[in-house]
């Protein structure tokens, strides 16, 4: 039978196939054009929700998110191919490492090159393997919870010593929780179907989302946010805390989580009452509790609590605090100056800025509040090294790039860009050209 979408007018089922080709041209048009529309059209964007309207978003937090069999309700599938694309594109990436550095050893010279525990990583392997008298002073800066876990899983029978592979192993694992619950969140928050799916693999092939492959803290730290804000969102307080607590004891971005969970707990009931308000408030001082936890164990074993913060503002690391404007300015001057690593990051940083407007216009005010400080935390460091994959932690932007890159023109080119950039990422990371 001649499919009905080629029907000629006249035959059977031809007025079906018209209606439905109208209505599929009219919701790609009417979908998402692209984040012009947003940032152009505050008229448009602020009457009444229109802009979520317009992006197919629905008010509110979805009143039932459970609809449907498991596998498809949590994305699971879509998960998991966009978590084994991400892991294929790293590998490749350091394949390709590898084989350039065995070149140029067959040649006489030396390519310095590193692994997925290399950076960072290879701190927190250390840390869980020695503690942290053993990693030296400067393992400090790094917070406690993601060695912490290793050490206690190569506590079982036969693995111990076998440290660097159980980190690998547990944040791959945490790696795809992260991508499904994030799923979860944005169907929470009332995002169509194709938004939810491009969200997923933008979460695995973002150019920063190669750190989610490597030994770093980044997926537990972002599988805690996501579920402070799934659990504030929904009114699951109880768990909110919790996340709130793990993502303080993650990482020190972890105590900007209190603003979030103020604005939510805000959202609160009318009543006074103690048990109405309590739950609220134990999940706005969480994040707070857990830093404030690392800090007091530093400071009872090594008489500065305060090391844990400070030294990430190390010219080295971080960098002393300056101001936003003259860091972004310093940085885009590298271009002239022949520091084209830095200025590579502005780039990134105003298409955060603008990410962060079309935020505030599309998704509750928690959101914006939270991405925004962490991008004001970037800019405030004197120096931008890693200030992608700082950016990438905050969730929300992938949100919101799933939302406005959703025409069938456009979305395409920005999954292959952007898998095209991981790539090259990881191979300037695994090549020690590149601070991840």
């Amino acid at each position: 039978m001649q499919p009905a979408d080629r029907r000629r007018p006249g035959q059977p089922g031809a007025h079906r196939a018209a209606r439905r080709d109208g209505d599929r041209s009219r919701r790609y048009a009417d979908e998402i054009d692209n984040m012009l529309v947003v940032l152009a059209d505050p008229a448009t964007a602020t009457a009444s929700g229109g802009a979520r309207r317009r992006f197919g978003l629905t008010d509110g937090v979805a009143p039932d998110v459970n609809r449907g069999r498991w596998l498809t309700s949590w994305y699971v599938r879509e998960a998991a191919a966009a978590w084994l694309a991400g892991r294929l594109v790293v590998l490749a990436a350091l394949g390709l490492v590898r084989f350039l550095a065995d070149a140029v050893a067959e040649d006489g010279g030396t390519l310095k090159h590193t692994g997925l525990l290399g950076w960072d990583a290879g701190w927190y392997e250390t840390i869980a393997k020695h503690g942290y008298d053993g990693a030296g002073d400067e393992s400090r800066r790094f917070f406690p919870l993601l060695p912490l876990l290793v050490r206690g899983i190569c506590a079982a029978p036969g693995l111990a010593g076998r440290e660097g592979a159980v980190l690998l192993v547990v944040v791959n694992a945490l790696a795809f929780a992260l991508t499904v619950l994030l799923a979860r969140l944005a169907r929470a928050e009332g995002l169509p179907d194709a938004a939810i799916r491009r969200v997923i693999w933008l979460s695995a092939l973002a150019p920063p989302a190669f750190v989610l492959v490597m030994g770093y803290s980044e997926a537990l730290a972002m599988l805690f946010a996501v579920a402070g804000f799934l659990a504030a969102r929904t009114g699951h307080w109880k768990l909110a805390a919790l996340a709130g607590l793990a993502s303080g004891l993650c990482r020190p971005l972890g105590l900007l989580l209190v603003a979030p969970m103020i604005i939510e707990a805000a959202r609160g009931p009318r009543s006074r009452a103690l048990r109405a308000w309590l739950p609220r408030s134990v999940a706005v001082v969480a994040p707070a509790v857990g830093a404030g936890l690392y800090v007091a164990w530093s400071a009872a074993t090594y008489h500065d609590g305060l090391a844990p913060l400070t030294m990430q503002r190390d010219s080295a690391r971080h960098g002393s605090t300056g101001n936003p404007l003259a860091v972004l300015w310093d940085a885009a001057r590298g271009a002239l100056d022949g520091e084209v690593g830095t200025a590579l990051h502005v780039p990134w940083i105003l298409l955060a800025l603008a990410g962060l407007v079309a935020m505030a216009r599309l998704l509750p005010a928690s959101y914006p509040v939270w991405s925004g400080l962490v991008l004001l935390m970037v800019l405030t460091g004197s120096n931008l090294d890693s200030s992608e994959r700082y950016l990438f932690g905050a969730f929300p932007f992938l949100m919101v790039a799933a939302i406005v890159c959703g025409r069938r023109t456009v979305w395409p080119f920005v999954l292959a860009l952007s898998a095209t950039m991981m790539t090259v990422y990881a191979t300037l990371a695994f090549t020690l050209s590149y601070v991840p």
